[in-house]
Formats: C-alpha cells, structure tokens, sequence
C-alpha cells in the first residue's frame, strides 16, 4: 500500500514537471508572425505564425485557425499583412482588458508578445544573409520576401573527395500584404538557377552558409543566405 502510494506522489510529480516543461517551452525562441487582421471591438491585432504553428499550439496552446490575438499589439500601430518577429507566451488573466475576457469579437487564444522587432528592410545593391525564417520587406511596396527552406544539400562536404562539387537547393517565400504566399527556388551552382525576378527586383542567391562537412550535418535553423538584390526595370 506504501509503495502504491509513493508510486502515486512520484507520478503526480513527474506530470507536474511535463507541465511546467511544456508551459515554458520556447519561451525565449523568436518567431515570425502575420498581421491577419484586427479586433475591430478590442483594437488589437490579430496574428498567425506562419512557419511555427505547430511550435505556437504546443507552447500556448490550439486557437481556432490558427490565428491569435495579441493583447498587448493595438491595432493602430500595425497593418495587414505587416510581419514581425517576436516571443510568445500566453497571457495572463490580468493581461485581458475587459473587452477581450467579457466581449470577445473571436474565439482566439490570448497571447502577450515580448521582444518586438520589424523585419529587416530590404537593401539593394548589397549582399544581404538572410536567416532561416526570417524575412526582408519592401514597405513601400509591402513586399516580403523570406527564407522558407533548404530542399536539398549535395555539396560536397570538406573532408570528402567528390567527383561533382554539387549543388544546394533554397527556397524562398515571396507575398504582398494582400496575397497568398509565392515560393521560389534557387541554387548555388548554376548561373541560370541562382535568380529569379520578381516586381521590380532581380534576386540572386550568392552564398548559403555553413558549408558541409563529414563531421558535422547541418539542421535547418543553422542555414544563412547571402543574397544580392538589384532594381529590374
């Protein structure tokens, strides 16, 4: 009965811990979020993650479309379709103005958003890294342009003796504030498929670092692009 009973206090421990583990996961890892649109009644912003969805759910929990409505974000500082980078946690009960907690114009999940910053503004004429998942605006036009993924990675690692020098393959998402995203790929080996036009620019993909090798395998998050932008008449 003893056992059964410390058996009981240890499980109800370790779940306390899981808990605790899953309430602060990734508290401190920056995300990229959309602008999707506005809580007219509340004049705060309504946000989606379009990379991270499935990070955000298992850090603050499933909300209806995946989109969230950041409490602390008013609505007059924003526009649609405008991208950020920030933290994400969940908001606290005291955090809710009464708007949100009495009247609620949606049925989305409340979330507080920490370490606000813009998105790097596009630069021409210049070599520019762009991060994985991060992104680069045009606020003129309200262009974005992000690195959505490496699709492929056949160089050849240093350390290797290879016959062919092999290619990596990027790809980028292109959207304007009001469409669906574009995505593009370009490569590291060919003069033909390391660039691509889209309105107004010809971009072109110079670099993509780290370069392989035997002794080490390159994750997705560890990917920088060096990429050199020029007006297109």
């Amino acid at each position: 009965m003893a056992f059964i009973k410390r058996l009981g206090i240890f499980a109800l421990f370790f779940s306390f811990l899981l808990s605790c583990e899953k309430n602060s996961y990734n508290l401190d890892q920056s995300y990229t979020a959309r602008v999707v649109g506005f809580d007219l009644n509340c004049s705060t912003c309504i946000l989606e993650f379009p990379y991270d969805s499935k990070e955000i759910i298992n850090s603050v929990g499933q909300s209806q479309n995946n989109y969230y409505e950041a409490v602390n974000l008013n609505k007059g500082s924003f526009e649609i379709g405008q991208q950020i980078k920030c933290t994400v946690r969940k908001a606290s009960d005291n955090e809710l103005t009464g708007c949100i907690a009495l009247y609620p114009s949606f049925n989305y999940k409340s979330i507080f958003i920490n370490n606000l910053e813009a998105v790097k503004k596009l630069v021409i004429n210049d070599t520019i890294t762009l991060a994985y998942h991060d992104c680069l605006t045009d606020p003129e036009n309200k262009y974005y342009l992000c690195l959505d993924s490496v699709v492929s990675e056949s160089r050849c690692p240093l350390g290797m003796e290879c016959f062919w020098a092999g290619m990596a393959t990027v790809r980028f998402k292109f959207q304007t504030d009001q469409s669906a995203p574009v995505y593009f790929d370009l490569s590291t080996l060919s003069d033909s498929e390391n660039k691509t036009i889209i309105p107004g620019y010809c971009i072109k993909l110079v670099g993509l670092d780290p370069y392989p090798s035997i002794d080490h395998r390159i994750r997705q998050d560890e990917y920088k692009a060096r990429l050199l932008i020029t007006k297109e008449n």
